[in-house]
């Protein structure tokens, strides 16, 4: 049959997942045996067509650690011949990633690479839905100018509402990567390019039918002929299609040769009708970037379908996140760290890398959660998390005694150092805490002998000293400390306050705050109102005296737990039900819950900040409160939530409102590069249910907004708390309007992603008011706020 597609392009690789089929570490090495095979592959006359790309660069790296010389010589001889397909995609990541790490990588090896004879110019990621601005600056950054995609659609779509077409991705500098939006990475495989010994759900879902001819070559030109008139038929414009493949249908599948004996004997048959053509992505962008040169031009985030995999593991996401803060402070507390301790460095960027990435844990996590591979991998996983965590504290603490720390902290006299790591200057909490359980009362003197209010509070192995101080951007301050004497705290029995048991529950102007507490708290910032059995009822931003309450199930500060519980009459249906979501994060018979407020305590009150606890209860949870700190001299206010899960087997999610009213306002998030406001700074047809962030999110408006920062959650969701049909992106000013919800925790998946939520953790927030109207510099105030000044004790 004559076609319109006269060539059709095959792309062997095997996709990277570090994990899901084998242990990690035993993952690697056969991605790196690969790469060995290949060589020997490729010194056969029989094997000049044959080709083969290296998917992500992180494997290459692993060759690269055992190879010979002689290995690599011959490696970076085939990649400039264009045999050997080079991706710059490091590893298929997840928005976690530190973008500027992977940025510094990237680089590394385009120096090495241009030193030996050639330049990574394209890159490929398969299974993932998507990457940040922040990965494709990092690409066009380092000279990268094509990107194939291979996006799996099993909860999750491509962008633009159809595969296989072109686009341009543009970012604000107006520079361009080319890509590619491809079908799924084992098309080739459900195709028969590599022939198939039993037929799978790809077969289906691609071709409807799941018999098997017994000549392979006829198979692949039955298969071909029905994709081919598939494309086009629904008006496919080029002379030309791409499809990847691997060695067997699987993830992390070796090389195979027999790919292109099927591909020799397929052109002998029938290649006057179509040609198959087995090329590297070098070989693939020459051949096609002037067909595609008036491909459509595109701005915005290419939002990952698959990021809320991340929440399934919030406890050791929550250690990852302080790892990459950690990690960040050592440059900004000393700007030649990483150079100072290299191998600290070193293995806090592996790891921060990859932890980062996509694949969690074993394929049947879900079906076989008491499985020892199960565990292994989980374990393993997290130990990318704890080793970042510990080379950057370890880095840390060597900055903190080249800069005078004596790493001791149990006298209640002497000197501390404070830096600032923010480029933002301004006032600023600072804390520190003594190992002791006498200090009382203590006074706050700065260089100058001036005295300076703080507070007392309570620390899990002592006592906190908190203070307020005002700061240039990097600048550091001396203070001294000291133990006073505790302080009487008398009763007032000539004014009308107070009763003989200490309560302070009568309308006075002696004592104006105290009887009001239990309903609500008043600063110059901020006035909060609660009641309890009712919940938050108030929360209004005092520069305007508007109510800040936004839309949304249940009010800032009230934790949310979601249930789908499991029905399914099926051998498995803790697998079955969770696959029938689709790209809903519930079922349609999830019950909602919100917390009741129980009781509101006041457990700090002082100069320097008031502290709320507000205790819910909550379905799902044996503890679910809130904590609140009001600073009196900063709009800003620090929340957590304390969180007690229990275990279930049912779909389950933990959400915290973060739904703010202001004004002709505009949120925004960022990931790497380039402030965007979800539902409207998208790729068309993109998702628009839930996202990842850096920091957190802005809300930008003319009269003032906020800032708010999440360092221990990463994911944002988006919208209705039901059931409902998918829409997706647009580009519609009204879907950055939706009520938006910390999303802390889920076990949506049904094979590589946790079922057990279950867990004591503290997850933090903070929220500050800004008056910034430029989304970049907002976002930029919302980084540089979550570095707050860093205390050594020196004396």
């Amino acid at each position: 049959m004559s076609h319109q597609i006269k060539t059709f392009y095959v792309i062997h690789h095997s996709h990277t997942d570090i994990g899901y089929t084998d242990l990690q570490e035993r993952v690697l090495e056969n991605q790196a045996n690969y790469i060995h095979t290949v060589l020997k592959l490729m010194e056969s006359p029989e094997n000049q067509e044959f080709r083969w790309n290296c998917e992500t660069l992180f494997c290459v790296e692993e060759f690269f650690k055992n190879a010979s010389q002689e290995e690599k010589e011959q490696f970076c001889r085939l990649a400039a011949m264009g045999k050997l397909g080079m991706s710059a995609n490091y590893l298929n990541f997840t928005d976690l990633l530190d973008t500027e790490i992977y940025k510094e990588r990237l680089a590394q090896w385009q120096a090495y690479f241009r030193a030996h004879g050639f330049t990574m110019n394209t890159a490929m990621f398969a299974d993932i839905n998507g990457i940040s601005m922040g990965c494709r600056d990092a690409m066009i950054d380092n000279g990268v100018e094509f990107l194939y995609t291979n996006i799996h659609c099993h909860h999750g779509m491509y962008p633009l509402r159809q595969n296989q077409n072109a686009y341009f991705w543009e970012n604000a500098q107006g520079k361009r990567l080319l890509v590619w939006n491809g079908e799924h990475y084992n098309l080739g495989n459900a195709l028969g390019v590599r022939p198939n010994v039993a037929s799978n759900y790809m077969c289906q879902n691609y071709l409807g039918k799941d018999g098997m001819l017994h000549d392979p070559v006829e198979e692949l030109h039955d298969n071909l002929d029905r994709y081919l008139t598939s494309c086009e038929t629904q008006g496919y414009p080029y002379d030309f299609n791409i499809t990847s493949v691997s060695g067997v249908f699987s993830d992390n599948a070796p090389p195979e040769p027999e790919i292109l004996r099927v591909i020799q004997e397929y052109n002998r048959r029938y290649g006057q009708e179509t040609q198959l053509k087995m090329v590297s992505l070098q070989e693939l962008y020459a051949e096609i970037r002037d067909k595609l040169a008036d491909a459509p031009v595109y701005h915005g985030d290419l939002t990952d379908w698959w990021a809320n995999g991340v929440g399934s593991t919030p406890y050791a996401v929550k250690h990852y996140r302080e790892a990459q803060h950690r990690y960040q402070l050592c440059s900004r507390l000393d700007s030649k760290a990483f150079e100072k301790y290299p191998q600290l460095a070193r293995t806090a960027q592996d790891n921060l890398m990859l932890y980062a990435e996509h694949t969690w844990g074993h394929s049947s996590t879900i079906t076989n959660p008491y499985d020892t591979m199960v565990l292994n991998l989980d374990m393993r996983k997290n130990s990318y998390a704890s080793k970042a965590h510990e080379a950057s504290s370890l880095m840390l603490g060597r900055i903190a005694a080249e800069k005078g720390d004596i790493l001791r902290y149990y006298s209640t006299n002497g000197s501390i150092r404070v830096c600032n790591p923010s480029s933002q200057g301004g006032v600023k909490p600072v804390e520190f805490y003594i190992e002791t359980c006498v200090l009382d009362n203590a006074e706050i003197r700065d260089a100058q002998g001036s005295p300076i209010p703080c507070q007392i509070s309570d620390h899990p192995r002592g006592r906190r000293i908190s203070f307020t101080d005002t700061f240039a951007p990097h600048e550091e301050k001396s203070y001294t400390y000291r133990q006073l004497p505790k302080e009487a705290e008398p009763l007032n029995t000539r004014q009308c306050y107070v009763g003989a048991e200490r309560i302070r529950d009568i309308v006075n102007s002696y004592d104006p705050e105290t009887y009001t507490l239990p309903y609500g708290f008043e600063n110059d910032f901020f006035r909060l109102s609660y009641r309890p059995h009712v919940g938050v009822t108030s929360f209004v931003d005092k520069r305007t005296g508007r109510e800040m309450l936004g839309d949304g199930e249940a009010p800032f500060f009230t934790p949310m737990y979601q249930r789908t519980a499991i029905q399914a009459n099926d051998l498995c249906p803790v697998y079955e039900d969770r696959r029938l979501l689709g790209r809903n994060i519930r079922g349609q018979h999830a019950e909602l819950y919100i917390g009741r407020l129980e009781t509101v305590s006041i457990m700090d009150r002082g100069p320097v900040f008031t502290q709320l606890r507000l205790s819910y209860s909550l379905e799902g949870t044996v503890h679910a409160d809130v904590i609140l700190k009001f600073y009196a001299a900063l709009p800003r206010v620090d929340f957590r939530l304390e969180l007690g899960k229990t275990i279930s087997s049912d779909i389950e999610s933990v959400f915290l409102p973060l739904s703010l009213r202001f004004q002709d306002s505009s949120l925004y998030l960022r990931k790497g590069a380039e402030a965007f406001r979800p539902g409207v700074d998208q790729l068309p047809g993109a998702c628009m249910e839930f996202y990842m962030s850096d920091q957190g999110l802005s809300y930008v408006a003319p009269q003032g907004g906020a800032l708010i920062a999440f360092p221990d959650a990463p994911l944002v969701y988006f919208g209705s708390m039901s059931h409902h049909p998918i829409r997706l992106c647009e580009g519609k000013e009204e879907d950055n309007h939706r009520p938006v919800y910390s999303w802390i925790m889920n076990n949506n998946w049904e094979t590589n992603f946790k079922m057990d939520l279950s867990g004591f953790c503290e997850f933090n927030y903070s929220l500050w008011l800004t008056e910034e109207q430029n989304p970049e510099a907002a976002m930029d105030e919302l980084r540089e706020n979550t570095f707050d000044p860093y205390v050594l004790i020196v004396e």
